[in-house]
């Protein structure tokens, strides 16, 4: 029966690995261009060489030059048609175009400077005009020359030979300034001839259009207004009345709203004198009725009633006198007098305001019974008020209808003469253009006549053609451009090849891309074997040069593998027994055999006890590195031809062990993939602190993803190289897909600047090489690991008396053949290992494995049952072989 796995769950493990395969890295173009800097260099050199080479070869040029002035004495003029200033001078590009001209070469071929050189033409001068154009430059101080009055430029001639720069300078410079003076003069007469006769030819038709103007004007139905502008009068008379029917009719709304909320009032109000009121607010006049033209009041100038009030007035006064008089005690009898005088007065107050009501009320009752009944008057008032207002609408009707009446008529007497409106202006508009064009006509004529008489524009020599000097081939231009191609290439080259390495550049990049930590860094190094003293003997002898931790203990690279074991020993502390801790890589060449060896190596120097497995199947570098070639080993264990501890073969460190791969199997992925392999795992567990698994290389082989989910922690190796970034994805993605727990990565020969971006193969590891190493030196015969349900480990002691550090003496066991060879026939070989007779003797019966697993057993190795019938007699039952041969 498997034991239970004692490792970190497959869960935890997955959880701390995630690959960032989405995250995309800048690229660092300065740390490509100086990684690649041959790639930058040699380019920029080989085109500097090929600059250098076009100098070499390239004819020499010669320049003559002369500055040239173009100049006029015509001041700027504003252009009505543009609105811009124009000056005197012509344009660049005019400037240019009249120099390369077929008119102005002509001129300078046909020069007395020019005729010993038209040989280089072929006296043709069609060639000349031709071949000019790159000869001659023309190169201008100042562009803007608008509003310029003089234009200085350079005037440039290249040739072979001096004498025709000089020569081919002047006559184009003697030509140019005849063609100005030639073209002057041509110009002003052709252009005052077309002008004279553009105005003879308006001048008549222009004055014709007046008269049929005037003419029109004085038989047309139609008004000018003061600025000379027709009018229609019926329009103008349509407008009028449109205004005046407009301001009626506002008036007219008005007043219908008015004298419908009278009405409303008449018709809903009861008193007649309150409906007389409200309409005084609607009107905003005062509106009363008949009695309101007589006194406002029959009170009003009655003679009894001023003197009852007079007599109101005189009682305080009276009062007042008597309370001055009276100035004593309440007790005093002049006090008790006045007390007496108010009575009194309020009486005769009292009577008085009675007769003036009394008064008052007959006043008003003759007053009305002359006018008749107030509110029968009040109404009558009303009605006449409403009436009247009545009356004023309709009249506003009317009114309004007679002006519709006169619009529409006006309406169409204006439509008669609309035609005469639209000749009228078209003919104002035919006479404007005419008049513009003659004022034209008569500005360019002055100006023209002005260029004639004031305005001059010519050329003038400034500076006499100077001797011919060297203008090329200038070897810093043709040098440094090719240099600069060279770089620019180069530097493309260099970022091509950045980008197809696809290789990791920095920890931090490594860390955010694959999602693990960086264990450490192991420098390069090369193996050397540790010094001894004169006569000393040198216990790591049969070691490998590359267990750096025991021939350099002091190196960079030993104490980066002491690091790394620290970090292991951190990583691994929370797992329960012994700890399977497997070394793989992406590919072959990482290095992972040497830190796997060297890591078992330094853990065996801190105390605990080591066993490194060789699980590289295929090509055992451990095995090599320990010297145990010819040892028993996994092969062997997994056939059961061996105890496990018997494949544990001691090193000169004493707490490491090493199982050597054994013999080459022809099938190492199924030999791995046996419950066997699970079982001692297992066992081993018991007997060992550490197992160190190396395996073959994950993206070449499957063996290391069938031992990655028997081991509690896996390391990867990397070598930082091209397509290291895929690579290492690709690598964690398969540890992932089994659920290894991956430790981290280390990262080997970390300044190794030669292995940065290369390459190489590992051939032997592909499946089509396999034959060449199925064997090793002096192994006559292959091995294969036989696939059966009937294999266990064998085992004749219990697990503590292997590690007991003594090699017992050699005897048979129970029952075993009396040659005292192991029932595989290879007791020689166990022997040297140690006797396994007297360690199970000592202990007893074989611990019991599992039945029903895979069994591997080399061919060759089968023994005939014997006489009794059994499988194995001398193995006491400690293995169970089967019989192939039914």
């Amino acid at each position: 029966m498997i034991a239970e796995q004692t490792s970190t769950p497959p869960s935890n493990r997955r959880s701390r690995q995630i690959a960032s395969t989405g995250a995309t890295q800048p690229l660092d173009v300065l740390g490509a261009l100086w990684r690649y800097r041959w790639a930058v260099i040699l380019p920029a050199i080989v085109f500097g060489v090929i600059g250098f080479l076009v100098y070499s070869r390239t004819e020499e040029t010669f320049r003559s030059s002369t500055r040239l002035m173009v100049e006029s004495n015509r001041p700027p003029i504003f252009d009505a048609l543009t609105g811009e200033v124009v000056g005197g001078v012509p344009d660049i590009e005019v400037l240019q175009a009249q120099l390369f001209s077929d008119t102005v070469a002509t001129m300078a071929f046909n020069d007395p400077d020019m005729v010993p050189h038209r040989e280089f033409y072929g006296n043709s001068i069609d060639r000349f005009i031709v071949e000019v154009q790159e000869q001659l430059e023309l190169e201008p101080e100042v562009t803007d020359v608008k509003t310029a009055q003089s234009l200085i430029t350079l005037l440039h001639f290249d040739s072979n030979n001096t004498e025709h720069c000089e020569a081919a300078i002047k006559a184009y410079s003697k030509a140019l300034q005849e063609y100005y003076n030639q073209r002057h003069k041509t110009a002003q007469a052709d252009l005052e001839r077309l002008i004279t006769m553009a105005m003879t030819t308006l001048g008549p038709k222009l004055a014709q259009l007046e008269d049929r103007y005037a003419e029109f004007r004085r038989d047309a139905p139609l008004t000018w207004d003061a600025d000379g502008r027709a009018q229609n009068p019926h329009r103008e008379q349509q407008q009028l009345l449109t205004k005046r029917r407009s301001a009626q009719f506002e008036e007219l709304r008005r007043e219908e709203e008015v004298l419908k909320r009278m009405e409303t009032v008449a018709a809903q109000t009861e008193d007649p004198r309150i409906a007389l009121s409200v309409m005084s607010q609607l009107l905003g006049v005062k509106v009363s009725s008949i009695a309101d033209a007589r006194e406002p009041d029959p009170i009003i100038g009655d003679s009894l009633l001023a003197e009852i009030d007079l007599e109101k007035k005189l009682l305080p006064l009276i009062v007042a006198k008597n309370q001055n008089v009276s100035q004593f005690g309440p007790s005093h009898p002049t006090v008790k007098a006045l007390d007496q005088e108010l009575e009194t007065t309020r009486e005769e107050l009292l009577r008085l305001v009675r007769e003036q009501a009394d008064r008052i009320t007959k006043l008003r009752r003759e007053w009305f019974e002359d006018l008749g009944d107030p509110i029968e008057r009040a109404r009558e008032t009303v009605q006449a008020v409403v009436y009247s207002h009545q009356a004023k609408v309709e009249m506003l009707k009317g009114f309004i209808k007679e002006l519709d009446e006169q619009i529409a008529t006006e309406k169409v007497l204006a439509a008669k003469i609309s035609s005469e409106e639209l000749r009228n202006e078209s003919m104002v508009r035919e006479m404007e253009q005419y008049r513009q064009l003659m004022q034209q006509l008569k500005e360019n004529l002055g100006k023209t006549q002005l260029s004639d008489n004031d305005s001059v524009t010519q050329v003038v020599e400034l500076m006499k053609p100077t001797p011919a000097y060297l203008v090329g081939p200038s070897i810093l231009k043709l040098g440094g451009l090719g240099t600069l191609v060279g770089l620019l290439l180069g530097g493309g080259l260099a970022l091509l090849l950045e980008k197809n390495a696809n290789t990791f550049r920095d920890p931090e990049e490594i860390c955010s891309m694959l999602g693990v930590a960086i264990l450490t860094h192991i420098p390069f190094f090369r193996g050397k074997r540790r010094k001894t003293k004169k006569g000393e003997l040198d216990p790591y002898k049969t070691l490998s040069t590359d267990l750096t931790v025991v021939h350099q203990p002091s190196s960079s690279a030993a104490e980066a593998i002491r690091s790394l074991r620290t970090t292991v020993f951190f990583d691994t502390n929370n797992i329960k027994g012994g700890k399977v801790i497997q070394i793989t890589s992406p590919l072959p060449g990482d290095g992972k055999s040497t830190i796997a060896c060297n890591l078992a190596c330094s853990i065996a120097q801190s105390g605990k006890r080591v066993l490194a497995i060789d699980c590289d199947l295929r090509r055992p570098q451990l095995t090599d590195n320990f010297d145990c070639d010819e040892k028993l080993g996994l092969t062997n264990v997994l056939n059961g031809e061996c105890e496990p501890l018997e494949a544990a073969h001691a090193t000169p460190l004493p707490k490491l062990s090493i199982m050597p791969c054994g013999p080459i199997p022809t099938n190492p992925a199924e030999a791995l993939s046996l419950p066997v392999m699970n079982e001692l795992l297992e066992y081993l567990r018991e007997q060992y602190d550490y197992i160190i698994l190396d395996t073959p290389p994950l993206l070449v082989v499957t063996d290391p993803s069938i031992t990655a989910s028997m081991s509690d922690a896996l390391i990867l190796t990397l070598r930082i190289r091209r397509k290291s970034k895929p690579n290492a994805r690709e690598a964690l993605n398969i540890l992932n897909g089994v659920g290894a727990n991956v430790l981290g990565v280390v990262i080997n020969n970390s300044d190794e600047t030669s292995a940065s971006d290369g390459y190489r193969g590992y051939g032997y590891y592909k499946y089509g090489r396999y034959g060449g190493y199925y064997r090793r030196n002096g192994q006559t015969s292959s091995t294969s690991v036989a696939v059966s349900s009937q294999n266990t480990i064998r085992l004749s002691r219990p697990a503590p008396a292997a590690m007991s550090g003594s090699s017992p003496s050699g005897s048979s066991p129970s029952g075993s053949s009396p040659s005292g060879s192991s029932p595989s026939g290879k007791g020689p070989q166990a022997a040297k290992n140690g006797n396994s007779v007297s360690r199970a003797a000592a202990s007893g019966p074989p611990r019991p494995f599992s039945a029903g697993t895979l069994l591997a057993d080399p061919p060759g190795s089968r023994d005939e049952p014997d006489s009794h019938g059994g499988a194995d007699a001398s193995s006491g039952g400690s293995s169970n072989k089967p019989n192939f041969d039914g």
